[in-house]
């Protein structure tokens, strides 16, 4: 055989080889992209899953999160209004405990001797404090009308003025028998 058909066989195969290692290096490259691909777009879906878990796991946080705020609420708004009711009880109590009596007042009082009195009247009303019935304070009166009047007993001043003209006339002594007692008269003055 001659030469160049040698170096022809030689050349021919060693094109197929190259192709053929060419090809399975270009194969194997294409499977690695291929298999990098499929890896990016496993790790992209795992991603996505995971996202979604955690948004479906954030969701469930949420609602949770808002059921125990709605149960604070409710608890809050029971607890306001069980303070209200208790509260509310506890004033009508107190306001039932205390009662406050007012009565009519009138006073009259006299003073003085025998021929001249002095007569004063009071009137208004007096009230007091009671808690559970009992009086927590003493009565306090409270005067709306008042009046003084003078009275003098004119009987029993004349009286007294000729009581007191005999004792006079006594007390001239030896005299006596020239003294006259005469009727008592009572001046009236009004002073102003």
């Amino acid at each position: 055989m001659p030469q160049y058909v040698t170096t022809l066989i030689w050349l021919v195969a060693g094109i197929c080889v190259g192709s053929v290692a060419t090809w399975v290096l270009i194969r194997r490259r294409f499977d690695d992209i291929a298999l990098q691909r499929r890896q990016v777009e496993e790790i992209r879906e795992l991603e996505r899953q995971l996202h979604v878990k955690d948004c479906e796991h954030l969701d469930a946080l949420t609602a949770q999160k808002q059921e125990l705020l709605a149960a604070r609420e409710a608890e809050l708004r029971n607890a306001i209004a069980e303070t209200r009711e208790v509260e509310r009880a506890e004033f009508e109590r107190l306001v039932n405990s205390f009662s406050v009596k007012v009565s009519p007042y009138a006073k009259v009082s006299k003073t003085g001797s025998r021929w001249r009195r002095q007569v004063q009247r009071e009137s208004g009303y007096q009230y007091q404090l009671f808690v559970n019935g009992v009086p927590a304070f003493a009565p306090h009166v409270e005067i709306t009308q008042s009046d003084h009047e003078t009275e003098i007993d004119e009987e029993s001043l004349l009286r007294l003025a000729s009581q007191a003209t005999e004792v006079a006339a006594q007390g001239f002594g030896a005299v006596s028998q020239f003294v006259q007692i005469a009727r008592p008269v009572l001046v009236k003055q009004l002073v102003k």
